[in-house]
């Protein structure tokens, strides 16, 4: 048995699965320590400036490239010809960077009202981020390509290349030159994690291979890719919002600074042990699109063999988050923090439903029934705001908790019943 796992484990490391978990557990560490000196390195007004013009290019970004690089993991992964998925990166490239420059228009006239509002500083910064679409996409359209072609450890590499330059040019940047430092730095992480990305491709002349290619897309499959790109990015767009009003809710209902930096301190590390089943979904989302391609009953085999490693996976990272909750509220935040445990625990189980969430989405979008995953996306946000009302005037902070774990495990089983009823159809 301990053979069989050791071998299984082995299998995995050489199709880059600890790769990837290295460079987002590298991702997610960099950003923190990042995090923390820019914000200490900052003044208070000059700092709440930039997170006033960040939080606005967050909603542009969700629509980079249209979710292009989206639609190319989906289709490309497909059992299809090398040309055809050759014409697809190109026609990604094209509506992608297109999109790209639509986006940097609208943060133009986002800054004409932040400026009108009277954020002079907040306007200034928002307008040196329209071009950050432009080469953030380059980035997302390569790293879609690398997955494709189940490249993970240059996929990793990318990834990491991108985190060390990002880090890095925070700090030094920062300290020399403020917030336009910070925001030059964005620029220069992703146009060398780009480039490397373009050198590693270049070696199997794919741009090349992408200009001469001999199939010209049907009108009807670039409505198609464009239309999967479009509700994949609303879909996520709606996730983002109904996110934000959540935490919205908290601040509104109860009005107390420190409630929400209780909330917030609980919900960090939770949130942050995501990228465990984003890691394992970026790694065996091309096989399953390959799988289900071929064959209904190959996807199934493979969706059961993915929800016992979630499983697996997740519940011990749970179980690890509810022994030692106690511990890791001390030791990384502090004393003052320590009342926060019971609500910690509480976020610590959303986390493992969470992660099971994350995969039965992603298994809609691999059957392109993104519909259905902007339905339950719509559904989950208003029944979040209603239990957020309904709860926190009663249990508090709890009741926040409370509310977004019950509609985590809500929607989960919504998923499930509904893959199961579509894989037992013949």
């Amino acid at each position: 048995m301990i053979q069989k796992l050791m071998n299984k484990l082995r299998s995995l490391g050489r199709e880059g699965l600890f790769h990837i978990f290295g460079s987002n557990v590298f991702a997610k560490v960099g950003g923190l320590i990042s995090s923390v000196v820019v914000i200490r390195g900052l003044p208070k007004v000059q700092y709440g400036s930039f997170v006033d013009a960040d939080n606005l290019y967050a909603y542009i970004a969700t629509f980079l490239g249209l979710g292009m690089h989206n639609a190319i993991k989906q289709f490309c992964s497909e059992n299809i010809s090398e040309d055809r998925r050759n014409a697809i990166y190109g026609y990604g490239s094209r509506v992608g960077t297109l999109g790209n420059f639509l986006l940097g228009g609208v943060i133009l006239l986002l800054v004409e009202f932040q400026r009108r509002g009277g954020d002079e500083t907040a306007a200034l910064y928002l307008a040196m981020m329209a071009g950050l679409p432009l080469v953030s996409y380059f980035d997302l359209y390569q790293s879609a390509i690398f997955r494709v072609k189940l490249k993970n450890t240059d996929y990793a590499h990318t990834n990491m290349v991108y985190i060390t330059c990002h880090v890095l040019g925070n700090i030094l940047m920062t300290l020399l030159w403020g917030v336009p430092g910070l925001i030059l730095s964005q620029y220069l992480a992703h146009i060398i994690a780009a480039l490397y990305g373009r050198r590693i491709l270049q070696k199997e002349n794919l741009y090349g291979a992408i200009a001469a290619t001999p199939v010209r897309l049907e009108a009807g499959a670039k409505r198609e890719y464009l239309s999967y790109a479009l509700v994949y990015t609303l879909t996520t767009f709606a996730s983002s919002v109904l996110v934000l009003l959540d935490v919205t809710c908290l601040g509104l209902v109860l009005s107390s600074t420190e409630i929400l930096a209780d909330y917030k301190v609980a919900a960090t590390i939770p949130s942050a042990c995501l990228f465990i089943p984003s890691s394992l979904t970026v790694f065996y989302y091309p096989k399953l699109v390959r799988a289900i391609s071929e064959s209904k009953e190959k996807g199934k085999q493979l969706v059961r063999q993915m929800a016992k490693m979630y499983l697996a996976v997740n519940g011990f990272v749970f179980v690890c988050l509810e022994l030692f909750a106690p511990l890791i509220i001390w030791l990384i935040f502090g004393e003052k923090y320590t009342n926060v445990v019971p609500l910690f625990r509480i976020l610590s189980l959303n986390f493992f439903f969470s992660g099971m969430r994350n995969l039965t989405t992603h298994v809609f979008a691999a059957l392109k029934k993104l519909k259905v995953n902007l339905v339950f996306a719509i559904v989950s946000g208003l029944l979040n705001i209603g239990l957020n009302l309904l709860l926190i005037p009663s249990l508090g902070s709890p009741g926040a908790a409370y509310a977004t774990l019950t509609v985590t495990c809500f929607i989960l089983g919504l998923n499930v019943v509904y893959l199961r009823r579509f894989f037992k159809k013949p």
